[in-house]
């Protein structure tokens, strides 16, 4: 990154990014240095102290150090203050919660083990990351060499951008999820099949459940989110994140078979790498040749990629772990049920509402609460609905809810 950096800035037509890259470069040895600590409290799933050490992390770096150089006026500087600080306060937690005690021994056969797996996993990783930022790249270099000035270049690429940013805000923590809880899981599962497929199975259950109903309401109030999260110089974004929006739901479930193939043997680690490099791919031919129907066919391309990639990813941890696709599919189903009841609620609320620009907010809020309503009121009088074997997530939060409150909520 420190060579490369005076080539980045110039591709971005911005010399300050210079510097700013190769100062952000250090976050890469501070991380690397908080590695081991962070992934045996991962390991032990002790997410209360990963939760202490994120929190003050991020309120001293980002509101104390980056509010506080911005202020000033540091401008651009303000962001590398905040992402150094946060890594530094970071590893400062890591190693006090899990001090690890070093010594100068070493030995060929763990070394060994390790890069074989970290090896894949690092193929797996990179892709994966690549493959996220590769359409923004095209985009921004296929719009530089046709739109004059420059600004309207930029123009085009931040719509993108942000839109591809506000769709990746509710598979962010999901892959928070995937990483820490669901494969910590797994892999303590690995030697057993049995309980890992009822694992798996819960998980596609609860996934879906989740983000089925969830998608559905990001495509029914696209507009609003859009605005409220972006701002109303990304109105021409909208029509965009809707689309991309359509994405969510399979890059949510992928996180099920991401966390399967990384905590099973390196061999599937290798084989779910192709299908990642593959995916990366995709995502380039989709973003160029898409740009030429428009930034919607960009996003169309992306979709598409996305769906595909949750067919090799899906169909390789059904194979490793001897799950049948219709299992993974049956357990999907009462998600399904409940987007049904999700678009039923939201489309009965857009209908009563009108597109009154003033109370953005406010239709949000309405549609949400109408969903909800819907969905506790169905689990109240058909519980069965949502079962799926031993899994009844809205079934046991309705039973939990005393008749009476719920009979005058509901009335209400």
């Amino acid at each position: 990154l420190f060579f490369l950096a005076a080539w980045i800035a110039e591709l971005y037509e911005y010399p300050p990014l210079s510097d700013v890259l190769r100062v952000i470069g250090c976050s890469f040895v501070i991380a690397a240095l908080a590695i081991v600590p962070k992934s045996m409290i991962i390991k032990q799933m002790d997410f209360k102290k990963l939760f202490i050490a994120s929190f003050v992390a991020m309120g001293v770096g980002n509101l104390g150090v980056g509010l506080t150089m911005a202020f000033f006026g540091a401008d651009l500087w303000a962001y590398v203050g905040a992402l150094l600080s946060q890594n530094i306060i970071l590893m400062l937690f890591f190693w006090f919660f899990h001090p690890i005690k070093l010594n100068a021994k070493w030995g060929w056969n763990q070394i060994k083990q390790m890069l074989i797996y970290g090896g894949g996993s690092t193929i797996f990783n990179f892709f994966n990351y690549a493959a996220s930022k590769v359409d923004t790249i095209i985009v921004s270099l296929i719009a530089g060499g046709e739109m004059q000035p420059s600004s309207s270049r930029w123009d085009s690429t931040g719509i993108y951008d942000r839109s591809v940013y506000l769709m990746g805000l509710p598979i962010t923590v999901l892959g928070k999820l995937s990483d820490s809880v669901l494969f910590s899981g797994l892999s303590m599962l690995q030697d057993d099949l049995v309980q890992l497929r009822r694992t798996v199975q819960s998980a596609v259950y609860h996934i879906a459940l989740l983000v089925i109903p969830g998608t559905i309401f990001l495509l029914c109030f696209t507009r609003e989110i859009t605005l409220l999260f972006l701002g109303e110089k990304y109105e021409d974004a909208v029509p965009i994140v809707q689309i991309l929006f359509i994405g969510v739901v399979f890059r949510s479930l992928i996180k099920i078979g991401d966390a399967v193939v990384r905590a099973m043997r390196a061999k599937f680690l290798y084989m779910a790498s192709m299908i990642k490099a593959f995916f990366f791919l995709l995502v380039a031919a989709a973003a160029y040749f898409g740009y030429k129907t428009g930034l919607q066919g960009v996003a169309w391309g992306l979709v598409i990629a996305v769906c595909i990639q949750f067919l090799l990813i899906t169909g390789l941890s059904c194979r490793i772990i001897s799950m049948s696709p219709l299992r993974w599919i049956k357990k999907s189903i009462p998600g399904v049920i409940a987007g049904l009841i999700t678009l039923a609620a939201c489309l009965f609320t857009r209908w009563m509402l009108s597109d009154d620009w003033n109370q953005l907010l406010a239709r949000g809020i309405i549609g949400a609460v109408a969903t909800l309503k819907a969905l506790v009121g169905v689990s109240f009088v058909a519980p069965w609905v949502f079962k799926q074997g031993k899994d009844n997530l809205l079934g046991t939060i309705a039973d939990k809810v005393p008749v009476s409150f719920l009979k005058n909520r509901w009335k209400k």
